[in-house]
């Protein structure tokens, strides 16, 4: 199949245009689905960490390619998770593509690099495979990985690694978003596996006494702090969970849909993990949490005052625990407030 210049720059505008990576996925869906004919289409993910066990789909043409081509793995929140097999193990450790046949039907694995790892790859079936579509296909998955790189960086803290403070606003907005919620349909074993009273719940995590470490450390034992609560925390949070270092000491936490008692659960068994950790010169570091549900009715600025309203309450009353917004307010302990405007409180 033949693709003129001006189509193909025009490709190449599309996707350069795009400044958040939902966008960047859905137009190089749409660029390769104008450039190439296939059957079917998916792009994965690996989720955080060293060992690879899953990986998680971003997207797919039809919508149920997933369940068509892939094996499912059933769980209650998050992106789909599909097992690996046996070319999307070989894409991963090769960081090559992958070219099979079987029963006359064509498939070809691309590897996603960003910045030198494998990030995730796009899994293609069904279409015409030539050298000259197979370079078109890779072409384009290179100029995808480029601009997602700019955009990880952009989006992560220098510092720590996390997601930073700017992105905030915009990865809560995308979380809440129907198109997310409904990215692909639920399988019969995740609709039975979906539990009742589950929500998203936020938290402001805010380190004790962070100022005295800087002072009576220095600032190269402060930065070593936050650079091992950031790792514990990737290491206690799911990776579904998005992380944020929201500025100097604080941190923040989205978690995906779960019930309170286990929410509370997550946070409480972080809080004493970070207790237990002995760190290099400082010694014990702890946390105080404000965490509160994700009200679809309410406007962010409203769900923010409120998990900040618990952490001070938490702060303010001892430090080193986890406090409730919900349970506060039912004690009479907090005043619920509400913000109707659109100004952010940051």
């Amino acid at each position: 199949m033949l693709h003129d210049e001006d189509r193909l720059l025009e490709s190449v505008i599309r996707i350069t245009e795009e400044r958040d990576k939902r966008s960047l996925i859905k137009v190089l869906v749409e660029v390769l689905s104008d450039l190439v004919d296939f059957d079917a289409l998916i792009i994965l993910r690996l989720p955080y960490g060293a060992n690879v066990e899953y990986l998680e789909a971003e997207a797919s043409i039809p919508m149920d390619a997933c369940q068509d081509k892939l094996k499912i793995i059933p769980h209650e929140y998050g992106y789909q998770r599909v097992q690996l097999d046996d070319s999307t193990s070989l894409c991963i450790n090769s960081r090559g593509i992958i070219s099979e046949t079987e029963n006359n039907k064509n498939r070809i694995l691309f590897p996603i690099v960003v910045n030198n790892s494998v990030s995730g790859i796009l899994d293609i079936y069904g279409h015409q495979h030539t050298i000259i579509t197979e370079k078109l296909i890779s072409s384009f998955v290179r100029i995808y990985s480029n601009f997602l790189g700019i955009i990880d960086d952009n989006e992560h803290d220098t510092l720590t690694g996390l997601l930073n403070r700017r992105t905030f606003d915009a990865q809560l907005s995308e979380l809440l978003s129907d198109t997310e919620k409904n990215t692909f349909p639920l399988t019969n074993e995740e609709r039975r596996s979906k539990k009742k009273d589950t929500y998203h719940w936020v938290g402001i995590l805010d380190i004790d006494h962070f100022k005295a470490i800087n002072d009576n450390f220095g600032h190269v034992y402060g930065d070593e702090v936050l650079l091992l609560f950031a790792d514990l925390m990737r290491k206690s949070f799911r990776s579904d969970d998005l992380l944020f270092r929201y500025g100097g000491e604080e941190f923040v936490v989205v978690l995906t849909p779960i019930t309170e008692s286990n929410a509370l659960m997550v946070f409480e068994r972080f809080r004493q993990k970070l207790e237990s950790v002995d760190f290099p010169q400082v010694g014990r570091v702890t946390v105080s949490i404000g965490m509160v549900k994700i009200d679809m009715q309410e406007h962010t600025s409203t769900v923010l005052e409120h998990a900040d309203q618990s952490l001070y309450y938490a702060k303010e009353h001892g430090r080193n625990q986890v406090c409730n917004y919900h349970e506060l307010t039912k004690a009479g302990l907090l005043e619920e407030r509400k913000i109707e405007s659109d100004i952010e409180i940051f």
